[in-house]
């Protein structure tokens, strides 16, 4: 374990083989035992924590691979917004229980407590502290309770954005940074609080309506509505936001404004349509042409171009190879066999979504994409399928193919 820096900055790491017992996280970190009780990881697990930050937000990072780990997370000063990439996570609060996955970011907010176990956990996650959160809301002009700052869920709609992940990868390589101190740190983090506020629900706000949920309308007003091409004013109504306030949300959140939100959300449902051109339902099979029309453009070129643009090839080579990786033709893209293979070389591995799209040189949405026009399946059920072929070839003796 490293000494925290006196200017508020620190970087601090725990590991099993560094001689740092798993209870040192807690009392590092929070000034106590008292913070944290029953706190276990059995023999067998391995981890490593880090954490880098200063008292107003750090970045934590907690890698275990077997065992199992557990205790109790009473109250503390700060939220904590985090992903798992693997493994398993439960947590029991005292009128709820919720079993965290990998996939969509989840948020703890600084009140409750609970009790958690987990197994096998790759962690990522942000610390904000509350005092901080409060005083950027209240910059903002928004309206926080009195008691306690509680926050519910983000929507699926806008989870599947993944507007703080993206930021993160963004802000990263300064936030780790320990030259970064001071009024530039303090804009950064700032700019991560500012997105937990806009995209996770605040409770107890009376009549107000969270900013989340005016972001989540917006969003789902686009998706059923891109094909129509919709006016800026009609999603800002739509969400019962004024254009200002639209532009405002969707520049903080989602880099981006309305209009180009809603061009790329087009394009991408155009793309969707081309690559499902090998199924013989699929409307992409109308050719290039149609599917443009339909959603929107109206002029081939500037389709092309902005296809081009988006995705680095035209929208004629998408169909090409959707056509090719029909079932009927025994063919699929290379960058499905190219994860495909990776998937049967790592079989006794657990892998994560994020380590097939890296073999397979292409973004984990992107993968999932081909996988489901290609093979009619995720990459994580094809793992599945491969890992359980491989555990019954190992139990039997033989060895098969898949």
């Amino acid at each position: 374990m490293t000494d925290p820096a006196t200017n508020g900055f620190r970087r601090l790491r725990f590991a099993d083989g560094d001689g740092s017992a798993y209870s040192d996280i807690f009392e590092a970190e929070y000034h106590g035992s008292d913070f944290a009780s029953d706190t276990y990881a059995t023999d067998d697990t391995r981890y490593e924590y880090t954490v880098v930050g200063d008292d107003d937000l750090t970045l934590r990072t907690m890698r275990a691979e077997g065992g199992r780990r557990g205790g109790v997370i009473g109250a503390r000063e700060d939220h904590v917004v985090f992903w798992l990439t693997r493994g398993r996570l439960e947590m029991h609060f005292p009128d709820r229980t919720r079993v965290v996955e990998p996939g969509s970011p989840y948020i703890a907010s600084a009140s409750e407590e609970y009790r958690f176990e987990s197994d096998g956990t790759v962690y990522n996650g942000v610390h904000i502290a509350d005092s901080f959160l409060r005083t950027v809301g209240r910059d903002l002009g928004y309206r926080l309770p009195d008691g306690p700052l509680l926050f519910d869920q983000q929507d699926e709609v806008i989870a599947r954005r993944e507007p703080l992940r993206h930021l993160i990868g963004e802000l990263g390589p300064a936030l780790v940074d320990d030259r970064v101190v001071g009024p530039m740190r303090t804009a950064l983090n700032r700019r991560l609080a500012i997105v937990v506020l806009d995209t996770f629900p605040i409770r107890n706000r009376g009549d107000d309506v969270p900013v989340a949920n005016r972001l989540r309308d917006a969003i789902r007003y686009v998706e059923q509505h891109a094909a129509e091409r919709p006016a800026v004013s009609d999603i800002a109504a739509a969400c019962g936001l004024s254009q200002r306030g639209l532009q405002d949300v969707f520049a903080r959140t989602l880099d981006s404004t309305p209009h180009r939100f809603l061009r790329e959300h087009r394009l991408d449902r155009a793309r969707s349509e081309l690559l499902r051109a090998g199924d013989d339902r699929g409307p992409g099979a109308d050719g290039v042409a149609v599917v443009a029309r339909r959603w929107g453009f109206t002029n081939p070129g500037r389709f092309a171009t902005a296809y081009r643009e988006r995705f680095g090839e035209d929208p004629a080579a998408t169909l090409r190879t959707s056509l090719s990786a029909r079932p009927d033709s025994g063919r699929s893209s290379w960058r499905v066999r190219r994860a495909v293979a990776f998937i049967e070389q790592h079989a006794d591995e657990d892998l994560s979504l994020q380590d097939i799209a890296d073999a397979a040189g292409v973004l984990p949405r992107r993968l999932q994409q081909l996988f489901r026009a290609e093979r009619g399946e995720s990459p994580m059920a094809c793992a599945r399928a491969i890992h359980a072929a491989a555990g019954r070839n190992a139990a039997d003796g033989t060895r098969e193919t898949a």
